[in-house]
């Protein structure tokens, strides 16, 4: 798929006619449909999602996700769930891990072996207003993800916080990450704190502090080099500022100070809502032209009070980054949120992004989840396309954070949302070159995300009246700076 010049004209084209269909305007051909992945208890809200697949079977996939199963005024009492599909995600089973006490904030990774690994925050962890009793629990699975047994408890005692989970696919190596956070005015408040395991989640090193001072933060996320090395990303604390840290040798030694990524306003990102920032990382291991490539993307808040998607990249092994380029394509300055945003790189170099977004109405906003790519190595993104056949209006909690999938020749979204009244999980499957599987490919297709295979563009704008918001009126970059589903080319207030 060429994401340069030709795509510029595609720009906004699915999303546009999702506000339209979210408008009652038209509705689209349908696509293979989501999936649900959890099974419901008694209508509990889930969130916080991650999917892992088996290196050795594209088809073999494991979700991990939490569950409320209590609220009281004082407290919401989770425990982590998980599935597994061998099916490429078209049907799962589901499970829950043995826990019996509050557990949160899980991320799942699979080892060259098939070996599954779940990272879970549990504990009393509102036992006060500093507690100790957090730890971090390690599960593994041998039989591909249909049970986990406890391996580890990494960070006893601690108050912690956002441990996530990354293995090395070329040896195995596992690598943890989380939040060390003191009381206040401590000069230990926020550190980022990385222990790491070599005989698959048995043991694990003595934590190093990743962080300074200078870059104290939340949210970490690890993630393996092309050579072994160790990369990090993280938020400031409240700062607006994106970290990266890099170790050659095992997390034993870290750069002289860590790297800005990019640097935001204060006031802009605490002006959200959103009081915190959540990067993703992700690494080039494809044989193409931006192989060893790491990017990292991350929610900008911008003048105009509306959240975008913005990724940079790095050729040196994080030394210096490229400019941030605007990841989602909807109309500048519109008020539309997009956040929970995550990064992956498929076998071809191609690069996904996913994200929550709320464009689609004005008056009532709508969440959907969305992805980009592009096959330039960040430089351009394709029309966004919105992945999920369902819209919900703002539910209590969303979670921090939903991490998708590449396997073979699929990307694999995973999001929860409360189209049923209280927050699901569903996966899209998508093919890497036709996304809305229609027989005409991303390359070629005027509407790469709404099923057309006639390809009709009755104003010869280069959008397909599938998804073109002003069918009639040519208007290449589909803007809709109002949200009511009509193109600002054809709106006579837009």
């Amino acid at each position: 798929m060429n994401h340069g010049r030709r795509f510029l004209f595609l720009a906004c084209c699915v999303a546009a006619f999702a506000v339209a269909a979210a408008s009652g305007q038209g509705e689209a051909a349908s696509w293979p449909s989501n999936v649900k992945v959890s099974q419901d208890h008694d209508g509990n809200p889930q969130a916080e999602t991650s999917l892992a697949a088996d290196p050795n079977d594209p088809n073999h996939l494991v979700a991990v996700w939490w569950e409320v199963v209590t609220i009281t005024p004082e407290r919401w009492d989770k425990r982590v769930n998980y599935a597994w599909s061998r099916d490429g995600g078209r049907t799962w089973a589901n499970g829950r891990l043995d826990t019996d006490e509050y557990s949160s904030d899980p991320a799942i990774v699979a080892d060259s072996h098939g070996n599954f690994y779940i990272e879970t925050v549990v504990g009393d962890v509102f036992a006060d207003d500093f507690p100790t009793g957090d730890s971090i629990s390690i599960f593994r699975s041998t039989d591909g993800g249909e049970t986990f047994s406890l391996t580890n408890r990494v960070a006893i005692d601690e108050f912690i916080d956002k441990p996530f989970i990354a293995v090395d696919p070329v040896s195995d190596a596992l690598y943890l990450t989380w939040t060390f956070i003191a009381p206040k005015r401590s000069t230990n408040a926020f550190q980022i704190h990385l222990a790491a395991s070599y005989d698959h989640g048995a043991t694990f090193t003595e934590p190093r502090v990743v962080s300074s001072n200078a870059s104290r933060g939340s949210m970490a996320v690890p993630i393996a080099g092309l050579n072994g090395e160790i990369y990090v990303v993280w938020g400031g604390t409240f700062n607006g500022r994106i970290w990266f840290d890099r170790s050659p040798d095992g997390g034993q030694t870290w750069l002289r100070s860590a790297v800005l990524v990019a640097a935001m306003n204060h006031g802009e990102v605490k002006g959200t809502g959103f009081p915190y920032l959540f990067p993703a990382v992700a690494v080039d291991r494809s044989d193409g032209p931006h192989r060893g490539r790491i990017y990292v993307v991350w929610r900008t808040v911008s003048f105009f009070n509306d959240s975008d998607i913005h990724l940079a990249w790095s050729d040196d092994r994080g030394d210096h980054w490229s400019n941030p380029v605007r990841v989602n394509d909807d109309a500048v300055g519109n008020g539309a949120l997009q956040f929970l945003e995550w990064v992956v790189v498929d076998h071809k170099g191609g690069v996904h992004v996913t994200f929550l977004d709320l464009r689609l109405a004005s008056d009532v906003p709508l969440r959907a989840e969305y992805m980009a790519t592009s096959t330039d190595g960040g430089v351009t993104f394709g029309p966004n396309i919105r992945v999920s056949d369902g819209w919900y209006a703002p539910t209590r909690f969303w979670g921090d954070y939903n991490q998708p999938v590449a396997a073979g020749d699929r990307v694999h979204a995973i999001w929860a949302d409360a189209r049923l009244g209280h927050n699901e999980v569903f996966t899209q499957s998508m093919e890497l070159d036709d996304f809305d599987e229609d027989g005409v490919l991303n390359d070629g297709d005027n509407c790469p995300g709404t099923p057309n295979a006639d390809q009709a563009d009755g104003d010869g704008d280069h959008v397909g009246d599938a998804c073109d918001n002003c069918p009639a009126t040519p208007n290449t970059n589909q803007w809709d700076i109002d949200r009511d589903g009509i193109g600002d080319a054809c709106d006579g207030a837009p």
